[in-house]
């Protein structure tokens, strides 16, 4: 064995943990370091540690721990400071702000979304309503709808309704006899039409309309009948009905249309042909 004043730095530090008989692994962890840098030390591998200071730094806490003057072995150590580089103390990080919190913002963004997804879904479905009530009225393209015959007895109840009572004079007498044959000419005769003259059919009061209407969704609807007046005009609740009466034809706004069926005298109407993004417009005529 080579003797002390001839043996290098690396040889002296392992020579003095092998008679305190301590393992690589021991120093390493004694020291927070690998075993890597402290195979490197005891070779004298100083480059391999990095910049000078750092390896005089790792040969002053290894001589110190094995209970050895780390001042000659530093001034045997070859192209390395003679004096250690000041070190700075570490400032302590700043503690985190429950503001800048990642669980914070995703919090704040599923709040967001569960306020603003009700609003613009309510507003989307609805947005025709509004335009129908502030916007400047324009042509609304009219649909007839075919309805059924009228009702049987209709005509002649009409027919019944214009023929004139004949009133006999008051100072008339009382015929002593009469027959079957009689009125029955009498009420031909009045009924005739007068020669020359087309027969025309008197037009009684118009029937009137009933509108019925089921609502799986939301839905705004207007009715105006024959005079224009708004005869229903309400937001109508989902799981609902209505049945609105009046006389036709009838102007009709119906906002989220996809999800409103609508009958017109126990017949389906279909909307489709009507919508307008959500909404259907359209008259309804006799």
């Amino acid at each position: 064995m080579s003797e002390a004043g001839q043996a290098s730095v690396g040889t002296l530090l392992r020579e003095a943990r092998e008679a305190r008989e301590m393992s690589v692994d021991a120093v390493a962890a004694r020291l927070r370091l690998m075993q890597r840098q402290i195979e490197l030390i005891e070779a004298d591998d100083f480059d391999g540690l990095g910049r000078p200071v750092f390896a005089r730094g790792f040969v002053r806490n290894y001589a110190r721990l094995l209970g050895m003057d780390p001042a000659p072995l530093l001034a045997r150590m070859e192209g390395s400071e003679t004096e250690p580089s000041p070190v700075r103390r570490a400032e302590p990080p700043l503690p985190r702000s429950w503001l800048s919190s990642p669980w914070l913002v995703v919090l704040l963004l599923i709040g967001l979304a569960v306020v603003v997804v009700p609003v613009g879904l309510y507003w989307w479905l609805n947005q025709g309503e509004d335009a129908w009530l502030h916007e400047v009225p324009r042509a609304v393209k009219v649909e007839p709808v075919e309805l059924g015959t009228p009702a049987p007895g209709a005509g002649a109840a009409a027919r019944d309704a214009a023929v004139p009572a004949v009133e006999a004079p008051a100072n008339a007498e009382a015929p002593l006899a009469t027959t079957d044959a009689a009125p029955s000419a009498a009420t031909d005769a009045a009924s005739a039409p007068a020669p020359g003259a087309e027969p025309t059919e008197p037009s009684g009061p118009p029937a009137a309309g009933v509108l019925h209407f089921d609502f799986a969704g939301d839905s705004w609807v207007e009715v105006r009948d024959a005079s224009g007046r708004a005869i229903h005009r309400q937001l109508n609740p989902a799981g609902s009905s209505i049945e609105v009466r009046g006389r036709p034809p009838f102007r009709l706004l119906v906002g989220n249309a996809a999800q409103t069926r609508m009958t017109y005298n126990s017949r389906p109407i279909d909307l489709k042909p009507f919508i307008d993004v959500t909404v259907a417009r359209f008259t309804l005529e006799e």
